[in-house]
Formats: C-alpha cells, structure tokens, sequence
C-alpha cells in the first residue's frame, strides 16, 4: 500500500511506498522544521 505525505507549512507533497518509509520521511522533515507537521495519508488503489 503507499501513502502520501503533505506538510502543512511548505509544499512537502510526496508518495511513499509503504509506513515504514512514510513514518521515516515525516519524522525526519519535522525534525528538521520544527514548526512543521506531516500528515500521511493512504493512497486508494486504482
């Protein structure tokens, strides 16, 4: 299953192909930005 992350303070828009990734890229961008929060989202299969 993939999952599509989106930032709420800048354009971060990016599909990863599973949680594991996901979780990772989101943690490290808010880490990075402080005062940025990722939501990750199930992409719906075609």
């Amino acid at each position: 299953m993939a999952y599509q992350l989106r930032c709420d303070s800048c354009e971060l828009d990016r599909e990863c192909r599973d949680w594991i990734e996901a979780s990772e890229v989101a943690s490290e961008h808010e880490a990075e930005y402080g005062d940025h929060w990722v939501s990750i989202y199930d992409v719906p299969a075609a």
